[in-house]
């Protein structure tokens, strides 16, 4: 009985830190989100500067465009060369960020579509 109150009290923990975890992160602007998610390192400062042809610029592109196409990489759908590179790097070990939530990618692709 002991150990199981324990594991309960620990998935309340986790659940709990994850909640705040997101609340925090929800209120932080989409252009820090942008830059703390990674996303800056391939497509440039304001989704302006891509360092490779193979990564697009994502600035005043459309959000709702932006949105599926970036949920369905993170989601591990419709994988091209170049979306496989994107699912790669966001879901590396050397990443120490959580993949960004769908609320999350919201909020940064509706910046970028007014960059």
């Amino acid at each position: 009985m002991k150990t199981r109150e324990i594991a309960a009290g620990l998935a309340g923990l986790v659940l709990a830190s994850a909640g705040v975890s997101v609340l925090a992160e929800a209120s932080q602007p989409a252009e820090k989100l942008f830059e703390s998610h990674g996303c800056i390192n391939c497509h440039g400062a304001q989704g302006k500067a891509p360092v490779s042809k193979l990564v697009p610029e994502l600035a005043g592109k459309p959000a709702d465009e932006l949105y599926s196409k970036a949920t369905d990489i993170l989601h591990g759908k419709n994988m091209t060369d170049e979306a496989k590179l994107m699912h790669a790097a966001i879901f590396s070990p050397a990443n120490c960020n959580a993949p960004p939530s769908d609320e999350t990618i919201k909020s940064i692709t509706d910046w970028l579509a007014s960059q």
